[in-house]
């Protein structure tokens, strides 16, 4: 995938967590966020391994996260 920013080429992976990843419109402090009905879910199988496919670029600093695509 080429970077949206610069163009470069990005390397393909996966974003990792212990716990859902969600995007918010709000910071939350909270130590357990399961997240809300407006939040996106951005990671799959959140019981068990949640991880999304994302891609990196080393340039920007930047990472662009798929979140549609079922991870097997």
């Amino acid at each position: 995938m080429k970077c949206p920013w610069c163009r470069k080429e990005m390397t393909e992976g996966y974003i990792n967590s212990a716990r859902q990843v969600v995007f918010s419109k709000n910071a939350n402090e909270d130590f357990f966020y399961f997240g809300n009905k407006e939040d996106v879910k951005l990671t799959q199988h959140n019981w068990t391994r949640p991880s999304a496919k994302s891609y990196h670029c080393e340039n920007c600093k930047k990472v662009v996260v798929d979140y549609d695509i079922e991870i097997e």
